[in-house]
């Protein structure tokens, strides 16, 4: 679980905020490191690491996040189709 230096754990928006930050400045490890350490994940989470997988070309890191996914919806689909 991410717990900040104040002793509170950010909300899912805001984690998913720096998630995308990252994946925009072309920092998918830093990404996904945060990812992991999320307790709690949104579909909007699994679609920016799809997303980010899928905007460097690593279809295959992209279609395992994919798989592990529990609820898809349809930009899910179009990203991993589309191989962004």
């Amino acid at each position: 679980m991410i717990v900040s230096r104040f002793g509170y754990a950010p909300a899912i928006f805001v984690t998913n905020c720096l998630i995308h930050m990252y994946i925009k400045y072309s920092k998918i490890q830093y990404a996904h490191k945060l990812f992991d350490r999320m307790a709690q994940r949104e579909t909007i989470s699994w679609n920016a690491m799809v997303f980010g997988y899928a905007g460097i070309r690593n279809m295959g890191i992209a279609n395992n996040m994919f798989d592990s996914m529990l609820k898809r919806d349809e930009v899910t689909w179009y990203v991993l189709i589309s191989g962004i």
